[in-house]
Formats: C-alpha cells, sequence, structure tokens
C-alpha cells in the first residue's frame, strides 16, 4: 500500500498492539517527545498476550535475588540463553537483552510493578531467576503511564496494512476499527507488536500438521498480523523452523490456570503405557515435541506428597504478591482438583488408565538412578537445567497431573537488528520496527523461560525509542 495525499490522522509515532512490548514502545516514545498512538485490535485489556500469561519474567541480579541469597548477573544470563537456545539465537539481540534486563526491571518498579519475594528456577536457567508480578496488573501500570506521558491507547482498533512510499519507506498504517477503514500517518515510525500466529492454522500447518487444532493459550489476536503485513515488503523471518509448543497444560485445559510445571519440582512424565519418554529437566518446548510422539500426545506428571508439598509451599510464597494462578511451578486449590490421587503407584496407574505393572517398574527404575546418583534411562541429573538435586518419588500418597502440548508462545517471526529495525535481505524496512512475540532470532532452538515477556519489554523499550528519532 503506497502513499498518497490523504491522510485521515497523523502522529509520529504508530505502534500496534498494546500489550508489554507494544505499551512499552509507547511509553518510550512519548518520553522521547513523539506523539505516539496505539492501537489494539482486541476490545479490552485483559486480551493482550502479556496481560494473560502466567507472569514469570527472567531478571538477573535484583534485589530479590539478592534478598534470597541467589548470585546471578547478566552475563551468566546470557550464557544460558545462548546455551538454551543451542547458539542458533543471534548474539547481538541476546546481548541487547542482557545489557537492558536489569534496568527494566527497576524502570517496571519505580512505576509501580510488585515482585513476589521468590525467584523462580525453570527451563534453561543455572540460577533461580524467575521473577513473578500480576500479569494484568503489569499492563494495566504500562497503561497507565503511556497516557500519563501522552500516549493515546485505543482498543478494537486493528492495523491491517502498512503504507509505504515511492523509497519503500513505511510511512503510515491501514486501521480498521468498529465502523471506519482510515489511514494514519507514523511521521517518525512504525512498531509492530502484535503477538506470535499461534493462532493462525495456515502458517501451523505450514510448519507441522500436527499442530494444525493444538491448543492455544496465547493472545486470541495472535495470528501472525505483523507477518503478514511485513513480509510483502520483503522482511526476512527467522527462528521458524524452531517452533514447537510447549508441554504443561492440563489435558482438560484452555488457559494458562491449568499450566503446571510441577516436573520441575522432581516430577516424572510417563505415557499412556507408564513409561518415561524424556528428560523432565529440559526446556517444556522440547517436552512438548516429545510429547507429540506419544499415545494421545498425553504425558502424565507423576509425583509424590513431598513434591507435592514444595509445590504447595511455591505458590504460598509466591501468592502475596500475585494470583495464585500464576505459580505455575507451584500447585494451588484450582490446580490441586485436577490431581488424580492414590495411596499406591498401583492404584495411581489405575486412576490414570496406565498399566499396573509398568508405572511401579518406571518409578522403581527411577528411584534406583536417584539412589545411585545417575539417571540411566534419559541422564536427568537436576530438577531444571542445572539446579536441584533429584529425589525419589516414595512417599504417599502418589499424585497425577495428565497434560498435554499446547501453544503458550510460538517464539519465532520477523528478523529484526539490536536496534529493533525489521530486517530484509538487503538490508532493513525505513520506518518499520518491531518488537515482542512478533520478532524472531532472540531465543533461537529453544526456550528460556520468562524471557519471553522479558525481551517484549526490553525490546519494546528499545524499538519505542528508535522509532521517535525517525531512523
Amino acid at each position: 500500500m503506497t502513499e498518497d495525499d490523504r491522510w485521515d490522522s497523523e502522529f509520529d509515532v504508530v505502534v500496534a498492539g498494546a500489550g508489554g512490548a507494544g505499551l512499552a514502545a509507547a511509553i518510550e516514545a512519548a518520553e522521547a517527545g513523539a506523539r505516539t498512538v496505539v492501537f489494539e485490535k482486541q476490545a479490552k485489556i485483559w486480551e493482550s498476550s502479556t496481560a494473560i500469561n502466567v507472569g514469570m519474567v527472567a531478571f538477573a541480579g535484583t534485589d530479590v535475588q539478592e534478598r534470597l541469597g541467589i548470585e546471578d548477573s547478566s552475563e551468566l544470563l546470557y550464557q544460558d540463553l545462548l546455551a538454551v537456545g543451542q547458539s542458533k539465537n543471534v548474539p547481538s539481540l541476546v546481548r541487547a537483552y542482557t545489557d537492558h534486563q536489569l534496568d527494566t526491571y527497576h524502570w517496571l518498579t519505580d512505576m509501580g510493578v510488585r515482585w513476589a519475594e521468590v525467584a523462580t528456577a525453570a527451563a534453561g536457567m543455572s540460577r533461580p531467576r524467575g521473577h513473578f508480578s500480576d500479569p494484568l496488573d503489569m499492563v494495566r501500570i504500562l497503561k497507565r503511564e503511556a497516557e500519563r506521558r501522552g500516549a493515546t491507547v485505543l482498543y478494537h482498533c486493528a492495523v491491517t496494512g502498512l503504507i509505504t512510499d515511492s523509497r519503500q519507506r513505511v510511512i503510515g498504517v491501514e486501521m480498521r476499527d468498529r465502523v471506519n477503514e482510515t489511514r494514519v500517518r507514523a511521521r517518525r515510525g512504525v512498531v509492530l507488536a502484535t503477538g506470535g500466529f499461534a493462532r493462525s492454522p495456515e502458517r501451523l500447518a505450514a510448519i507441522d500438521p500436527r499442530f494444525v487444532g493444538m491448543a492455544a493459550t496465547t493472545g486470541v489476536g495472535h495470528t501472525g498480523d505483523a507477518l503478514r503485513m511485513a513480509e510483502p515488503l520483503g522482511a526476512v523471518l527467522r527462528d521458524m523452523e524452531y517452533v514447537k509448543p510447549s508441554y504443561e497444560l492440563h489435558v482438560s485445559g484452555d488457559s494458562a490456570a491449568e499450566i503446571c510445571l510441577v516436573f520441575y519440582l522432581g516430577a516424572i512424565i510417563v505415557n499412556r503405557q507408564g513409561r518415561r519418554f524424556v528428560d523432565e529437566s529440559i526446556p517444556y518446548k522440547d517436552i512438548g515435541m516429545a510429547s507429540l510422539d506419544q499415545p494421545n500426545g498425553v504425558g502424565v506428571m507423576v509425583f509424590d506428597q513431598k513434591i507435592f508439598d514444595r509445590a504447595v509451599e511455591n505458590t504460598r510464597n509466591a501468592s502475596s504478591a500475585i494470583p495464585s494462578e500464576n505459580v505455575v511451578s507451584g500447585l494451588d486449590a484450582a490446580r490441586i482438583r485436577l490431581l488424580v490421587q492414590a495411596e499406591t503407584i498401583e492404584e495411581l496407574a489405575d486412576g490414570i488408565g496406565v498399566p499396573r505393572r509398568e508405572l511401579k517398574e518406571t518409578v522403581e527404575r527411577y528411584n534406583d538412578g536417584v539412589a545411585g546418583g545417575t539417571d540411566t534411562e534419559f541422564g536427568r541429573r537436576h530438577l531444571s537445567a542445572s539446579i536441584g538435586d533429584l529425589v525419589k518419588i516414595e512417599t504417599p500418597p502418589f499424585y497425577a497431573y495428565e497434560a498435554k502440548s499446547h501453544f503458550l508462545s510460538t517464539y519465532a517471526g520477523l528478523a529484526v537488528d539490536d536496534s529493533m529495525r525489521v530486517l530484509t535481505p538487503a538490508g532493513h524496512i525505513p520506518g518499520l520496527f518491531a518488537a515482542g512475540e512478533t520478532i524472531g532470532g532472540f531465543h533461537g532452538a529453544s526456550y528460556h523461560s520468562g524471557a519471553a515477556v522479558g525481551q517484549a519489554l526490553v525490546f519494546g523499550r528499545i524499538a519505542g525509542r528508535q522509532a521517535a528519532q525517525g531512523l
């Protein structure tokens, strides 16, 4: 779509998407003096992916960690991100995140975001660095701060196209609200922060036909809008070959409230035949792919009373600052109601419909490995990544949480540089920036927990500052 003389409205910076990335971009753009508007195609503030996620953000070197006696640093975070991404991630993007993550933590705290006094260990971490906040409250605070700085945030307004001039610079957008289609000029730049494509059957089918119809717990507006608009301008995509579902959603669930990561506290995961099929300490994206290959695509977390008690304690420690359903490494009342419980492993097998003998032998073999210091089946050495000692599953009663793979995020998309400019094979698209789940290149081959929301906030800030400069 190209330039003509007709504009319905004009701003310096136009942001598409009012999640964490888009609102962070708006705050920084407005702070830099740019007249800024945010268009969100969904109708409500709580419909963004940031607002409905579990609230975990990966930060290193915080005061929360210091009070807990956890030594961490930006450099350790950098190394962990590259390691879990199998060095398929773009180092300059990883460095941009780690260089600015602690400042962003303080930026959020100063605006009023509250953090639970816990730091959780999850996928890819060599230190516990999962910081929890109330995600909806965070989005409300970001919106408030954007508007306080003069930005306009409009809902039920979908950016449907990009407008370019004769030099192929992005100079505006086409926007559709409840009534009209309008052309909005962006004098300095456009930031795409419309999320991923977990709700685009066509894109998922092109990657793996098994992904079509899979549950998605991301924002309902995540249909790949940014990719659809930017690709015709020559935008390059990154990490599409690494798109994988996550494993952790209860078989009856459809939201983050049914996500459970009790395997990172010591549970094992078995299939419908009662057998383990994976090292439970690896990232849940990789467990998600392994689960897809099991009967009915189901993996059942099996654990005992010790692990149950620890999970309940995790919830108790964190829920003073955040909703209990956001403590995915714990068990709240709603998740406890989803558990199958039994006094013996054999009775537990009956409860989840797996062969008694196979499940009993699986648990005994695992316990023997824990006692001997070696998981002989899958080489598990820790609870999560390189954190935590393995524990036997031996203290009754026993529990099971039946779970499936789902799309929490797609972790791939538009290639950007460390200024968040959208890249082409020959350079970048002038006037166009992107941040959040819309981009690729940051995560690489797998996923470090908390880094998705983290990079959305950090990279959104960078994108907003750069767009405001009109570069």
